[in-house]
């Protein structure tokens, strides 16, 4: 049961499939989360005083801030509210449901979608149009438009007919997953990288993605730390072979910056620009940096507690812009204090986890450089990280759980005698 909830749970963060664009869903796993707690009696009253007091919290933030510093319409506000009761509360319920045993889930159901998604992209990779003609031919709700298909734990979208999306929207956002899934389940396993972590290593070369193999690095630096290596040794060995790797790849350093100048050609012809997608019923995509200068530009100083959940609906140009940046499109939902306060959550989570503060550091980096590719910080995977502080169990105190049983017996046995 725990399983068939984390996938349902995995599915919806995913943002791929009709799960997230139909309210309906999102309710129903709801109403599953409250059986299954009710079921296996996961409920406690700390579960009640934990999410009542971060509601608290929440409500008391985006009312002072619509109050005394945004001044936008009631609508906005009320939208803010239910940012708390449609996204956070499921986090919180998945949380609060499986609790110690979540992360043990988040990984096994993200490394068999992993797996599943490697002979389905052999496949892409020798008939797309196939794939694509299967999926149209499914038809499942909001699944298949413009050279984009879903079918629930696969996605195949013709302009990334070469990289693999998994179960993600695109490779980059699969990418995300699969280094949260590795963060989470090296951390949490004494570092052990084991047979199903080089399965999701090998998902990971098939997205292409320089974010994911920026971040991936970051994760290999983590790796070796928490196994023991010196750092002065992790940067003579594997860094110039990190970096002689990256000059050759055509999609790292020469990508970055060639998207960073077609951003700010973008920036120059920004209107433009919008104006010719619209006409041709698109939206107009901007890059990382482009998302970065416009945002910045548009909001200021609001940018600091943000503007409101649906703040693309405050200026008549954003409604036409893709924006994907996600560390900067959540500041412009929650700001850099609501940004800061879920990365210090995450934070406690890391640390709790590995008992270092240099460790921790290098996890957040990790999910801010997922962050700076894709917007994931109102997914609902990473929104649990609000509540696993409260609820994991790291790996090292069951050993020390158990090894106090042991010397409760070994001392019954010598008073005994």
């Amino acid at each position: 049961m725990y399983y068939f909830v984390t996938l349902l749970f995995v599915i919806l963060s995913a943002k791929a499939s009709f799960f997230d664009l139909t309210n309906m869903c999102w309710v129903i796993i709801d109403i599953i989360l409250l059986w299954v707690g009710f079921e296996k009696a996961r409920f406690h009253k700390s579960d009640l005083e934990l999410f009542g007091k971060f509601s608290l919290i929440y409500i008391a933030f985006c009312t002072l801030r619509s109050v005394f510093l945004i001044h936008l319409p009631t609508g906005y506000y009320l939208n803010d509210i239910l940012f708390l009761f449609k996204y956070i509360f499921t986090s919180f319920l998945f949380c609060a449901v499986l609790r110690d045993q979540a992360i043990y889930y988040l990984t096994k159901v993200i490394f068999h979608l992993a797996i599943l998604s490697l002979p389905l992209y052999c496949l892409q990779l020798v008939a797309g149009d196939a794939v694509y003609a299967l999926g149209k031919a499914i038809n499942l709700p909001h699944a298949h438009f413009n050279g984009y298909v879903n079918f629930l734990g696969f996605t195949y979208v013709k302009i990334h007919h070469t990289r693999n999306s998994g179960f993600a929207w695109e490779p980059g956002a699969f990418g995300f997953f699969l280094n949260l899934g590795l963060l989470m389940h090296l951390v949490t396993n004494n570092f052990n990288f084991d047979k199903r972590a080089k399965w999701v290593m090998l998902a990971i070369v098939t997205t292409f993605s320089t974010t994911t193999f920026v971040a991936f690095a970051f994760i290999i630096l983590l790796y070796f730390r928490g196994r023991g290596a010196k750092f002065i040794t992790i940067m003579f060995f594997v860094g110039p072979i990190l970096c002689v790797l990256a000059s050759m790849m055509p999609f790292m350093f020469d990508k970055i910056a060639a998207t960073y100048n077609k951003d700010l050609d973008d920036m120059k012809n920004i209107q433009t620009l919008s104006d010719w997608y619209v006409q041709h019923g698109q939206t107009m995509p901007l890059n990382r940096f482009a998302s970065i200068l416009y945002l910045a530009g548009v909001f200021g100083y609001d940018l600091i507690w943000g503007v409101s959940n649906i703040y693309n609906e405050t200026i008549p140009l954003i409604k036409h812009l893709n924006l994907s940046n996600g560390i900067f499109v959540f500041m412009a939902q929650f700001g850099a204090i609501g940004l800061c306060f879920l990365l210090y959550r995450c934070y406690l989570f890391f640390k709790k986890n590995t008992r270092s503060i240099e460790l921790s550091i290098y996890s957040l980096i990790v999910i801010l450089i997922c962050g700076f590719g894709e917007c994931i910080f109102v997914t609902s995977i990473i929104l649990c990280f609000l509540f696993l502080y409260h609820y994991s169990l790291p790996w090292f105190a069951n050993r020390e759980v158990e090894f106090d049983r042991v010397g409760l017996r070994n001392t019954k046995m010598v008073m005994a005698q």
